[in-house]
């Protein structure tokens, strides 16, 4: 029976791909008359995801690490040889601050459809971000949607996904075992195998929409709260 949940953040709870274009283009004015800037700023901020994704390669480690955040800088730092505060500015500036003034303009359509027929069924919602996620819900009008918000850069998680460890403390903080809760993602290459190793069904999102009707049938069908729910199988 589906009790639960749980959505990565970028990508699948907003269109990810149009926001970063807008972002390139704000990043661009702001630094029209200094091109030295724009192209150390570029070059620190593609260093940094790709730090991600160096570290996102390492899940062997069975502990967290509670110095994940800072993993990242320092090996963007390594990367770029930019100074620690600079780096640290740059992802403030860019990746944290700047997206939440227009982050609500790309929220991803049926969204709010579908989070209302969860929550009209009695699920428990959660988020596992990649990156400290409640500015961001709060940015897209979803700060009081979800019951449990997760971070991997966060201390009790520690560890990028496909590692399980975060679906897994989601799962436990939402009340429910891994395989009563669902798993929404954007990246099949990465949502898919944490959801596996969680023991967790998982669906990669092409639109709400169609989630809706895989698992309860045409969008227009209701549920009573605490009606039993189908068996999900991964994608």
């Amino acid at each position: 029976m589906l009790r639960g949940i749980v959505f990565d953040l970028d990508g699948t709870l907003y269109r990810q791909r149009p926001l970063r274009k807008a972002m390139l283009w704000r990043l661009l004015r702001a630094y029209a008359t200094r091109p030295l800037s724009l192209l150390r700023t570029l070059r620190v901020l593609g260093a940094y995801r790709q730090a991600q994704e160096h570290l996102r390669q390492s899940v062997a480690a069975p502990t967290a690490r509670p110095d994940l955040a800072e993993a990242q800088l320092r090996l963007t730092c390594e990367r770029t040889h930019a100074q620690p505060a600079f780096v640290a500015a740059c992802v403030a500036r860019w990746m944290d601050q700047e997206p939440l003034t227009i982050l609500a303009r790309y929220l991803q359509p049926g969204l709010l459809d579908f989070l209302r027929a969860c929550q009209a069924r009695g699920l428990r919602l959660g988020v596992l971000s990649d990156y400290p996620a409640e500015a961001k819900l709060r940015a897209l009008g979803l700060g009081d949607r979800f019951d449990v918000v997760l971070a991997a850069q966060s201390p009790e998680v520690g560890v990028f996904k496909p590692h399980p460890r975060g679906l897994l403390l989601a799962a436990e903080r939402l009340g429910v075992r891994p395989d009563e809760c669902v798993y929404v993602g954007d990246r099949a290459e990465v949502d898919g195998p944490a959801a596996e190793a969680a023991g967790m069904p998982c669906f990669i999102v092409t639109s709400y929409p169609e989630l809706h009707q895989l698992i309860w049938g045409h969008p227009g069908d209701q549920a009573p709260v605490g009606a039993a729910q189908p068996s999900l199988h991964r994608r």
